[in-house]
């Protein structure tokens, strides 16, 4: 035991340290230099009690400080990694949309400093919805890495590649480039390569729009402008890489602006069907209608068709166009049949889509329109074009052989327009064809044409298949048709398409058994 300290030795500073090494130590400074004295004290044992703690507290402060340390590092890694994926698209590794706004705007205040004006391309794939659908998500993703790989060979080190969402892509030349076009054809080049899924050789395709900069661009509408000149690129026949034009911009908006009236339209008497007669050549009776649709817009009158069903095709609307189409006119042709104006072999004719065909359920749909108005399957017909049939895919297939298991009649649209061939006639699940108007002009004194055409005939035949004649304009063209052995037509010589109270006004005279040829309009 310590021997009491009844009073401090003159000239024993061991009190002045403890105090100096205690304040050391509150400062984290653990080395307190204190030796207990010879005389082992209560003091001596303040001292050995001092030095414990300060070993004990350098111990306890370098675990903290390690775990301090780590804890650190692993946020500093976190930080990292969310940064990556702020910044990235987890798929490809490039830039995302985020990243690109970022970068677009750096590059801008350089300009705005005297750099280069940068250029931005946005780059859009052509066939990749197509790959997806028919190989699969694990498929259409390879393709994206691929074509991210393909990018990024394409273009200088400095250069931004980004994908901005789906099968969307960006380059942007922060230096700009003295050869746009060159660079992207080149990167388009490198995209339409094919690739191997399955065993089976794919061109994803892609068309560009670049955007060049102005010190008064920022990065939104650099963006838009490129985006724009994309979608020309992308309309356009052919020519895939297009730099934008103020003019493009104009149109874009007009054309968002048709497609709102569209949507609204759609829920409104403004979109209606109108019917063109399909008449038998040799007795001039109305044996069908073909029915199209028609665009009655409140300020700018009808829309031509071409316009706003190739707009209803890019903004998807097609399938509700359609539907509304095939509930109108099949409630028309219930009644007509109920009013005795048509017989039990008057057929409605209704176009139909890819995107129609691709839904699983549009058997279904044509099914239940058939069973509200109580009318048969054979009724109907649906054409598709032949472009659309042929290169189509196993969707298209199952959904024809449905409506002709149904009993509904299928037919190729626009036949002879550049892909007929014996081989898809035997295999495709139709039950005729409908003659494209090109194979008729010309006939009156053309004889090849005209041998041609009967070649034809002789085709459509072998395969036990209908077959109409589409766009006859003349008397002499019904006369040679019906001379060469066709049976079924229609175009303008007979009846351009008219409304339904102006075809019901018709009818009468027009269905009834030797009714004769129709007159030519004037």
């Amino acid at each position: 035991m310590p021997e009491p300290a009844s009073s401090v030795p003159p000239g024993d500073d061991r009190i002045e340290r403890i105090v100096a090494a205690i304040l050391d130590i509150a400062d984290r400074k653990f080395t307190t230099g204190l030796q207990p004295s010879p005389r082992r004290d209560e003091i001596d044992a303040i001292i050995v009690g001092v030095n414990t703690m300060a070993m004990e507290l350098s111990q306890a402060y370098a675990t903290l400080d390690q775990r301090v340390a780590e804890r650190t590092a692993q946020l500093e890694e976190a930080r990292d990694r969310l940064q990556v994926l702020a910044y990235s698209d987890p798929l490809t590794g490039l830039a995302n949309r985020g990243a690109l706004l970022r970068e677009i705007e750096h590059s801008l205040d350089e300009h705005r400093r005297g750099e280069p004006a940068p250029l931005l391309m946005l780059l859009d794939l052509d066939a990749f919805k197509s790959i997806n659908d028919t190989y699969g998500h694990a498929a259409g993703d390879r393709v994206l890495g691929i074509v991210a790989d393909r990018l990024r060979e394409g273009v200088r080190a400095g250069d931004i590649i980004a994908r901005l969402g789906g099968d969307e892509f960006a380059v942007l030349l922060p230096a700009g480039c003295p050869f746009p076009g060159e660079v992207g054809n080149r990167l388009i080049e490198l995209i339409n390569k094919e690739i191997k899924i399955r065993g089976v050789s794919v061109s994803p395709g892609a068309s560009l729009g670049m955007a060049h900069a102005t010190p008064e661009h920022d990065a939104n509408r650099l963006l838009v402008e490129a985006d724009t000149a994309m979608y020309v690129a992308k309309q356009s026949n052919g020519r895939k890489v297009q730099e934008f034009e103020d003019f493009m911009l104009y149109e874009r908006q007009e054309k968002t602006l048709l497609l709102r009236d569209l949507r609204a339209a759609l829920e409104t008497p403004q979109v209606f069907p109108v019917y063109q007669p399909i008449v038998d050549i040799e007795s001039g009776r109305w044996v069908g209608v073909e029915a199209l649709a028609r665009w009655n817009h409140p300020d700018r009158g009808l829309v031509v068709p071409d316009q706003f069903l190739g707009l209803a095709e890019e903004a998807r609307l097609l399938p509700r166009l359609t539907a509304r189409i095939l509930d109108s006119t099949l409630k028309d042709l219930a009644r007509w049949r109920r009013t005795g104006l048509v017989g039990e072999g008057f057929t409605l004719h209704v176009n139909v889509t890819p995107a129609e065909l691709h839904m699983l359920d549009f058997p279904d749909i044509v099914r239940a329109a058939l069973r509200r108005q109580g009318l048969p399957a054979s009724c109907l017909a649906i054409e598709v074009t032949e472009h659309n049939l042929i290169s189509g895919d196993s969707l298209d297939r199952y959904s024809l052989l449905a409506l002709q298991r149904m009993g509904v009649a299928t037919e190729i649209d626009d036949f002879g327009t550049g892909y007929s061939s014996i081989g898809y006639l035997n295999r495709l699940p139709v039950s005729g064809v409908k003659l494209d108007r090109s194979l008729i002009l010309g006939i009156e004194w053309d004889q090849q044409q005209l041998a041609l055409l009967a070649a034809t005939l002789g085709l459509v035949k072998a395969c036990q298949l209908g077959c109409i004649v589409e766009g006859v304009e003349t008397q002499d063209q019904a006369d040679l048709l019906r001379h060469l052995g066709f049976s079924r037509a229609q175009g303008y010589f007979y009846s351009r398409p008219v409304p339904a109270a102006e075809l019901v006004a018709a009818l009468p005279a027009r269905t009834a058994e030797g009714s004769g040829p129709a007159a030519p309009e004037a």
